[in-house]
């Protein structure tokens, strides 16, 4: 039998998301500016690099580049995934689940406003194409993905979706994958999002946590805000210590100063016990003048990426217990809340369309 770190190389499986599980994030995703920062569209190119890394994304709609809160659905997924593999289980990049399970798990409501929610970030990452080195190969510029791809919404079934190869790699790996505070998914600035996410993967559990210079904070956030002002409102969430799991403060160094941050809680824990480390030791480090980030720079026009083709109908089989699922358009509504989802989120669905991508 094939390792369940494996199976998703699967074509032919879909995974079901069957019950609540710990919200988990990717460490390549919470270091890196993959997603916008603010709620207004943006339409502006990212194209980051450092020493070593490049990300680049483009927007490929009017709808803009999926946002820091958008990530939510990444975030969760990536928890489903983990947790089935923690248990033995199959997994699959095609995945079917049910808005009324994300919104139990994340604490969003059940009314009119979530499903609109949902149903902008699946829209958005959808639609953002990016393109980076990180686990790519020499080949990575001609390997452009989308965050989500062959989305279709069933009124009775939920949302089917299909995920990159390059997030399910990072997700069957536990080593690149850490676990999230819940207390994150209340934080309502863009801005305090990026930094807990920053501050998980590099501070983690480390007692002299992680030193960050201001001064390179700017460029690798993404954000498109001057440093001045990018600078002040980092400065005013020191002040209000609002970010779940860490303490922050800012001492001189540097040419604009230096953010520390501190773990103050538990709730800063690893996914599992056997994972391995993922932060390094030495808590003294300062992510800016004296690290890769001294080559950074920030570029805000680019060639355009065209993403070539999609995912082709695929036949899922999950276990024995199947039934035919009918087509719907990607902007079809999707479902009203209603009771009886949980029991629905457990049934095994096949699709009658066939051929592999």
């Amino acid at each position: 039998m094939m390792p369940a770190s494996d199976n998703w190389r699967q074509p032919d499986r879909r995974f079901m998301v069957t019950g609540a599980a710990r919200p988990r994030d990717i460490r390549d995703l919470m270091g890196h500016p993959f997603f916008a920062l603010g709620k207004t569209p943006r339409l502006t190119p990212i194209d980051y690099q450092a020493r070593h890394i490049a990300v680049m994304v483009r927007a490929e709609n009017a709808g803009g580049i999926a946002t820091v809160w958008d990530v939510d659905v990444l975030i969760w997924l990536t928890g489903q995934i983990v947790d089935a593999l923690n248990h033995g289980l199959w997994v699959s990049r095609h995945v079917r689940f049910t808005p009324w399970r994300l919104f139990q798990d994340l604490g969003w409501a059940t009314g009119a406003h979530e499903y609109d929610r949902l149903h902008g970030a699946l829209a958005r990452l959808s639609a953002t194409t990016v393109i980076t080195n990180i686990r790519q190969g020499t080949d990575w510029r001609e390997r452009p993905f989308t965050w989500i791809s062959d989305v279709r919404i069933s009124r009775d079934d939920g949302v089917a979706l299909t995920l990159p190869d390059w997030l399910m790699e990072a997700a069957c790996d536990r080593s690149r994958v850490l676990s999230v505070d819940p207390a994150y998914f209340c934080l309502r600035g863009g801005l305090e999002r990026w930094l807990y996410r920053l501050a998980r993967r590099h501070a983690g559990r480390q007692k002299n946590g992680w030193r960050f210079d201001l001064a390179e904070l700017h460029a690798r956030s993404g954000s498109l805000t001057r440093r001045r002002d990018f600078i002040a409102k980092i400065r005013a969430i020191v002040v209000s210590q609002i970010i779940p799991g860490y303490a922050f403060r800012v001492i001189s160094g540097g040419k604009l100063g230096i953010l520390c941050a501190v773990p103050t809680s538990q709730s800063t824990e690893g996914v599992d016990n056997d994972v391995k480390h993922v932060v390094e030791s030495t808590a003294h480090h300062i992510v800016g003048a004296a690290a890769d980030l001294s080559w950074d720079h920030w570029r805000k026009s680019a060639q355009p990426v065209v993403f070539k083709g999609g995912i082709s109908p695929v036949t899922y089989i999950t276990n024995i217990i199947t039934y035919y699922v009918g087509d719907f358009g990607f902007f079809a509504p999707l479902p009203a809340a209603r009771s009886g989802h949980g029991k629905e989120a457990r049934e095994a669905i096949a699709d009658r369309l066939v051929g592999v991508p």
